[in-house]
């Protein structure tokens, strides 16, 4: 625990002292307030001006906005800290330390994994369009979405070698985890399947599956069995490399 508690005051030193990672972490209050103002406002105007109801596509806004930024967001701060802790030499001094590297990169994972679901649940739960009845399905659609904001950061720190080369690295996920889970929900066909490659596909499909009152859970219980596969396969992977 006192391994914990030392990582997470040196984390919240680097984020104060780096704009650009505040910066990510105060986004999403700027997207709440744009979803909670800014939908019902378009939804009067469409209904007066078209005579079209934006009502059934809130699901898809809450998702869109809130829950899959949450993985990009909070994936890529949790990688450019572990970037600027390789530049510093951080890690260097952790393997010689008796903190662990397995001990090291388990913090991160779980870090990770919570602070998504807070943001995830803090985020979808102020947005105004989400019923309370529906609330409590935030928590393990949180935890979901947390492992896929894990996958987030071991795919940048796969690919990326420092600061710079990991902000290219999350400008080109944007569009594939936070885009394209998207467009199965406009899919009526067995190959809407074939996005499941996607990590962030699986809690898109869970959420937007317990807003409509349809089964859910085997895309949680699939999204955990795909998460747990890629996330083990790239931890050897980054750790190779650290």
């Amino acid at each position: 625990m006192s391994t914990f508690t030392a990582l997470g005051r040196n984390d919240l030193r680097s984020v104060r002292r780096d704009t650009l990672l505040a910066g990510m972490f105060l986004a999403p209050l700027v997207w709440i307030a744009m979803v909670r103002f800014g939908t019902p406002a378009a939804t009067d105007v469409l209904r007066d001006r078209y005579d079209f109801d934006l009502t059934p596509y809130y699901p898809l806004i809450l998702v869109g906005f809130l829950l899959l930024t949450s993985a990009i967001v909070v994936g890529g701060v949790m990688a450019l800290l572990v970037l600027d802790e390789r530049d510093a030499g951080t890690l260097t001094a952790i393997r010689v330390s008796p903190v662990s590297m397995s001990r090291y990169l388990g913090y991160r994972s779980a870090t990770t994994v919570v602070a998504t679901l807070i943001c995830v649940v803090g985020t979808l739960g102020a947005s105004g369009l989400l019923p309370a009845r529906r609330l409590p399905l935030l928590v393990p659609i949180g935890l979901l979405t947390g492992l896929s904001a894990l996958v987030v950061t071991l795919l940048i720190l796969a690919l990326a070698s420092n600061k710079v080369e990991g902000l290219a690295v999350i400008r080109g996920l944007g569009i594939v985890i936070a885009g394209l889970p998207l467009i199965p929900a406009f899919l009526d066909s067995p190959w809407r399947l074939a996005f499941g490659v996607l990590p962030t596909f699986w809690p898109t499909e869970a959420f937007l599956a317990a807003t409509a009152d349809a089964t859910w859970w085997p895309y949680l219980a699939g999204g955990v069995v795909y998460h747990a596969l890629v996330v083990r396969w790239l931890h050897r992977r980054v750790a190779r490399r650290t």
